[in-house]
């Protein structure tokens, strides 16, 4: 189940002032909510049901009860937000920066389900050219992904250039697929990827920090990459490691359903690469 406060915490700065606040309503009287029922609960929080409705879905959970059943879990007192301290010892910073890293991926992964994987797989194999677009820290990772979708027998494109990525979308069919890279989903020139590729009947796989983001709303399968917002970290940063993973499981359910081909692939390029070496 996912964690309730690491949720939160990651999903604040997308929510409504209204929902902010019932958020913390619900951290500090976590035990008591999670008892109540959707009215109960909706009167002692001051909101209506369906905004309650709402937030439960608009931090991941399928619905008010598997909200209550976070709520039984948390912790009694939840631990603040591992900030970064001018006076912490190096191994301090590390562990802290690990636990962060932790979270972010434990969220990320309580997020997920077999029906979007299944049907993102579907589109990259199934794809004549898998095009991976992102800026900025999400062009980090759709090189990434283009690093390791060479080892399938995907054909697969990557530029890191804005306007060679535009070329790159307008050129793009209904008979490819792309995965558009972006953490808050609001970035204005992955927006104008997103609508060229969709313009264009590619089908789109988005993976974003923010489920409500207008790049959301145009993606034939939504991952949500979970991360916290620290001072040290800046949020892109901190969900890069969450994004990697998500990419990274892309590519290896990809490489098995094409294994005996990926196999051959990876041959091939093992022995090309072993020929730098000698």
């Amino acid at each position: 189940m996912p964690d309730f406060n690491a949720l939160l915490q990651a999903n604040r700065p997308h929510l409504s002032h209204k929902e902010q606040a019932l958020g913390d309503y619900l951290s500090h009287h976590a035990a008591a909510a999670s008892t109540q029922s959707l009215t109960a609960l909706a009167q002692a929080s001051g909101v209506s049901t369906a905004t309650l409705s709402r937030f439960a879905k608009a931090l991941g959970y399928a619905n008010f009860q598997a909200l209550r059943v976070a709520l039984a879990q948390a912790p009694a007192h939840p631990p603040l937000f591992a900030e970064i301290d001018d006076g912490d010892a190096p191994l301090a910073v590390a562990h802290k920066l690990f636990a962060l890293n932790q979270t972010a991926l434990a969220a990320t992964v309580d997020r997920l389900d077999e029906k979007t994987l299944t049907r993102a797989v579907a589109l990259i194999v199934g794809a004549k050219t898998l095009g991976l677009f992102g800026l900025g820290a999400s062009n980090l990772v759709a090189l990434d992904g283009y690093h390791k979708f060479l080892r399938t027998p995907v054909n697969v494109a990557y530029t890191t250039d804005y306007h060679m990525q535009l070329m790159a979308a307008t050129r793009m069919t209904a008979q490819d697929a792309a995965i558009v890279i972006s953490h808050t989903g609001k970035d204005q020139d992955a927006l104008r990827l997103a609508q060229v590729l969709q313009g264009n009947g590619t089908p789109l796989i988005v993976i974003t920090g923010n489920a409500r983001s207008p790049l959301a709303t145009l993606a034939d399968c939504l991952l949500v990459a979970v991360a916290e917002e620290t001072e040290y970290r800046a949020e892109a940063m901190h969900a890069l490691i969450a994004q990697l993973s998500l990419m990274d499981t892309l590519f290896v359910l990809a490489a098995s359903a094409t294994d005996a081909d990926s196999a051959q692939v990876l041959d091939a390029i093992r022995r090309t690469i072993a020929g730098t070496r000698r």
